[in-house]
């Protein structure tokens, strides 16, 4: 699944690479015939010549400061509080954090179902799935669950405290099945096609995305092209 993010993750990143291209070493080509040429640029050429100057006198600086910033998160990133930050963050993104929720759902499933089919306590597996999660707030969120299980509560009114990674339609799914003695099955089936049905709207997300950084391109580079344009046209009816 995360295969399918390559290519529009490398298009993304020629997008913006080719973006600077032009601002650094197309536009300043055509900066000293204007500026030689004198009179009033059209608001956009000035715009883009603006913002070409700019790369150009504080480019390096940028660079530099952008690399600080990522080696600097990065490093936050790895203790605890900046684990639990990103985590948090990731959970409150619109679309992101509910296709995290179940992916990590996805796993709790697929290992309590394993462990359970395997003979393995209730309690016991609930724990060892409970790892599986890759997210402290959720793992905490389990935690509230694996407590009221252990005071005799049913497993699936016990997950329905954890609204972010278990919804209704799967808490009563994990209920009746916890009725019918066929919990280890529903948990296993839950996770095959929750995973499929995220790997669908993943690859539909994906297809979209591809030609709207497409679009997204030649608008920039268009937009560039024609305030480059723009004057050459000026020129001519000074001319005549």
């Amino acid at each position: 699944m995360l295969g399918a993010l390559i290519y529009p993750t490398v298009l993304a990143v020629l997008s913006v690479g080719v973006l600077i291209f032009l601002l650094v070493f197309f536009i300043p080509r055509f900066q000293g015939i204007f500026l030689d040429f004198g009179g009033a640029l059209p608001p956009l050429t000035r715009g883009i010549m603006s913002l070409s100057q700019l790369l150009l006198d504080h480019g390096p600086v940028l660079l530099l400061g952008t690399v600080v910033s990522v080696l600097l998160l990065r490093q936050h990133l790895a203790t605890a509080s900046g684990r639990r930050w990103r985590e948090e963050m990731t959970l409150r993104l619109p679309l992101v954090g509910t296709v995290a929720g179940r992916f990590a759902m996805t796993r709790f499933c697929r290992m309590l179902g394993t462990l359970v089919h395997a003979g393995v306590p209730l309690i016991n597996a609930l724990r060892v799935a409970r790892e599986s999660l890759g997210n402290e707030i959720l793992a905490e969120a389990v935690n509230t669950a694996i407590e009221r299980v252990q005071h005799g509560d049913r497993l699936g009114t016990s997950l329905a405290a954890c609204p972010r990674l278990f919804p209704a339609s799967v808490v009563a799914m994990i209920t009746v099945a916890e009725q019918t003695g066929r919990l280890d099955e529903e948990l296993i089936r839950l996770a095959n096609d929750t995973e499929q049905d995220l790997d669908r709207r993943l690859r539909a997300a994906v297809a979209v995305a591809e030609p709207a950084l497409l679009l997204v391109m030649a608008v920039f580079v268009g937009t560039i092209v024609v305030g480059m344009v723009l004057p050459i046209f000026a020129i001519q009816d000074y001319i005549k």
